[in-house]
């Protein structure tokens, strides 16, 4: 292998500025799309058929559970109901009482309900949602019920429970005589704490159940036989084992990983590929995570660079090079993101720490190439690879230039890369975009902040930034911005090192704050006077959150005085808010669907088409169509784009902070027993489960540890093409219901 080597400054300052010509040339904003010819089908889809019944006794289930609020035990009362469909929507409502602020007694009457045919899968899953230990011992018992659907909730639900008593029985799941059931148990694996006793054995358990499914597993991949065929359910089976191995970053799941990753199964080699980039670097580890640069499937290759750029091995230059000419946007912008890293690992071995501009000369040629690519996404991760091997002088230069473009998502990457380049001018530069008309671009230059507040020389000597004072400063100074997102943000960004000075300023931003983002700015204030502890006062300001009027708050007062200041509390009832909007029902403040309604949303890329499903998620979905009927969505950004993962928008402000729900109060979670698939249509929330607003995301592949987190109301049933081709930049036009 060639010696990494360092092009002589003026060489790389004339590429660079080249580079920016090529790079200015290719801004724009993002491409739009017209609409594809509507393909067979598009005008006919149809949801499968659901009963929206009502009555005055599921009308007042339905007000308690948005009340959070079981008076005089109504609700335990009606799960006792003579109706079974009164009864499985009060274990639903019971189920999203929180524990421990509703104790033992909710915990019963949904035990009491596993015996229930109408109801004891809900019953189960409700168990799990509370959490309440004293539900461990009937779980356990259950475990053995000879109902298979039963068993694998009951299995979920234990999972989710902090008993690691419960995990043996657990395992011994991996080995039920259904395949269903040993599906939850290879997925609760993935929910446990890799810190626990007997980690390794769980890896054991795992790849113990795998192995009916294996083919050779000790052959290299060249040598290999043709596996056996295996039924649909089992493939689910594999892909779910290899998706725990690799949360689990399970060393011993490296042959697994090695096999997987040559699967003509397309989830099977993506999380095989994955679990890759977890484990210790060898050279066969390197090499099946390169082979997969190659895959058909853009999630896989996409997840091979990010294994390589973990692996951080020189050998995959070459292929994460090639992979920079990748016909999926998202591929070249991960191939450019893995050479940086890589790059950087295999650097001039003189300088310890590398030096800014110490590079390997294979990484520039792609890196140029990335520069002038027609993606501007492409274009601002080469923009950071460049930035991160350059001699600072020319990444300042680059920076400089590109900070001046008209495209807000150019400005965006220059507030990222910008993070990467701890000098004066860069400080600067992002004091500047702190003030950018666009608060997508604006609140990521304040992040990017902090890293300038614990990068060289800013650790309070003068320094490549100054003094990490004048950071602190300018962060203190945005505390008391007039923006609650750019408040959030420099919470964020003094994260990095937090410091009891900040605590005026914090104390300060926390009374201040109003209207929109005001309690995510209040809940990130609590949470940063947990990392400054010490600091006077600290503590007791925490404690008077405890009374405060915002929910959110309330919780986050909580969680900080347990985890920061391991202060116990005892359990509050907290009275139901007489605040809370009406609760929409069916017939009444939106159709009686006898059919899921089907929704277009058009985009700048395409139309996507996705069933909603107000049985499950009813508040939900009316908040989404009647946020749609008012126009609120059309021409908002999808601001976030995580490839293999989620595109997320629908936020007016268009920096991922905003949220307006349709009655005006943030949305109370209906956590269900659906799964988010490929396609999952689903709302995003802070740290506070009941905090919905007005966003949605889009799931590009299963995301199992969504699961029972986040509400899913939709699924995507055409348009896949558009899902995958959506970047940061693209923008919702509008959104229809489907006649």
């Amino acid at each position: 292998m060639r010696s990494p080597t360092v092009l002589p400054p003026g060489q790389a300052r004339s590429l660079a500025l080249c580079a920016s010509i090529l790079l200015l040339s290719a801004c724009g904003a993002a491409p739009v799309v017209d609409e594809p010819p509507p393909k067979p089908g598009f005008g006919t889809l149809v949801g499968r058929p659901i009963d929206l019944s009502r009555s005055p006794v599921l009308d007042e289930i339905a007000r308690l559970e948005e009340a959070r609020s079981n008076p005089h035990g109504r609700l335990v009362a009606l799960a006792d109901d003579s109706d079974g469909n009164v009864r499985r929507r009060a274990v639903q409502a019971l189920g999203r009482l929180p524990w421990p602020e509703f104790g033992e007694d909710i915990t019963r009457a949904l035990v009491a309900r596993m015996e229930d045919p109408a109801c004891r899968e809900d019953a189960a899953f409700a168990l799990g949602m509370r959490g309440d230990p004293v539900a461990a011992g009937t779980l356990a018992a259950y475990l053995n019920d000879p109902d298979p659907a039963l068993r694998a909730r009951v299995v979920e639900a234990a999972s989710r429970i902090g008993d690691p008593s419960l995990h043996a029985t657990v395992l011994i799941a991996l080995r039920d005589s259904d395949l269903g059931v040993r599906i939850e148990a290879a997925l609760a694996t993935a929910r446990w704490s890799l810190e626990e006793a007997g980690a390794e054995d769980v890896d054991r358990a795992l790849l113990d159940a795998l192995r009916p499914y294996r083919i050779a597993p000790e052959a290299s991949p060249r040598t290999r036989p043709e596996r056996t065929a295996r039924t649909a359910v089992e493939a689910e089976l594999v892909w779910r084992i290899l998706y725990a191995l690799s949360r689990r970053k399970s060393a011993l799941g490296r042959g697994a990983f090695l096999e997987y990753g040559g699967s003509d199964v397309p989830l099977e080699r993506l999380f095989a590929v994955v679990g890759l980039g977890r484990i210790p670097a060898d050279p066969e580890v390197v090499a099946a995570a390169a082979a997969a640069l190659t895959s058909e499937d853009w999630r896989v290759a996409y997840e091979a660079t990010v294994a390589l750029g973990e692996l951080k091995a020189p050998s995959a230059l070459e292929a994460l090079a090639a992979a920079v000419d990748h016909r999926v946007p998202h591929v070249r912008a991960g191939a450019l993101a893995a050479i940086s890293k890589v790059a950087a690992k295999s650097g001039n071995a003189q300088e310890n720490p590398p030096k800014v501009g110490a590079r390997s000369e294979k990484a520039l040629p792609p890196i140029q190439r990335g520069l002038a690519d027609l993606s501007p996404v492409v274009r601002n991760a080469a923009l950071a690879a460049f930035v991160q091997i350059a001699p600072v002088e020319d990444a300042l230069a680059m920076l400089d230039k590109l900070a001046a473009s008209q495209d807000a998502i150019v400005r965006l990457g220059v507030a990222r890369a910008a993070a990467h380049v701890i000098a004066p001018r860069a400080f600067e530069l992002l004091r500047v975009l702190a003030a950018d008309p666009s608060l997508l671009v604006a609140t990521e230059a304040v992040r990017s902040l902090g890293a300038h507040l614990v990068g060289p020389g800013a650790t309070g000597a003068t320094g490549a930034s100054g003094t990490s004072g004048e950071v602190r400063v300018v962060l203190h100074e945005l505390l008391s911005h007039a923006d609650n997102g750019v408040r959030a943000a420099a919470i964020e960004a003094l994260g990095a090192a937090p410091d009891p000075s900040d605590l005026a300023f914090l104390v300060r931003a926390f009374e201040s704050s109003t209207g929109d983002v005001s309690e995510d700015v209040a809940a990130a204030v609590l949470a940063h006077l947990g990392r400054i502890e010490a600091a006077t006062g600290a503590q007791d300001f925490v404690r008077r959150a405890l009374v405060d009027r915002r929910p959110a708050v309330r919780w986050a007062a909580q969680e900080v005085l347990r985890d920061a200041f391991h202060v116990e509390l005892g359990v509050t009832q907290v009275p139901p808010d007489p605040a809370r909007p009406r609760v929409p029902l069916a017939g009444q403040d939106y159709p009686a669907w006898t059919t899921n309604p089907m929704v277009e949303v058009k985009t700048s890329r395409g139309s996507m088409v996705f069933e909603l499903f107000p049985a499950e998620a009813p508040k939900h979905v009316f908040n989404f169509v009647e946020l749609a009927e008012r126009g609120e969505y059309d021409g908002t950004l999808f601001h976030r784009v995580v490839p293999d993962f989620v595109i997320q928008g629908g936020d007016y402000r268009g920096d991922g902070n905003g949220g307006r729900p349709a009655l005006g109060q943030a949305l109370r979670h209906e956590f269900g027993r659906r799964k988010h698939v490929r396609g999952s249509l689903a709302m995003p929330r802070n740290s506070f489960v009941d905090s919905g607003g007005s966003q949605l995301y889009v799931t590009h592949r299963p995301t199992p540890h969504l699961d029972g987190r986040y509400t899913v109301f939709g699924e995507l049933r055409w348009g896949g093409d558009v899902l995958d081709a959506i970047e940061v930049g693209d923008r919702i036009l509008g959104v229809r219901l489907l006649p």
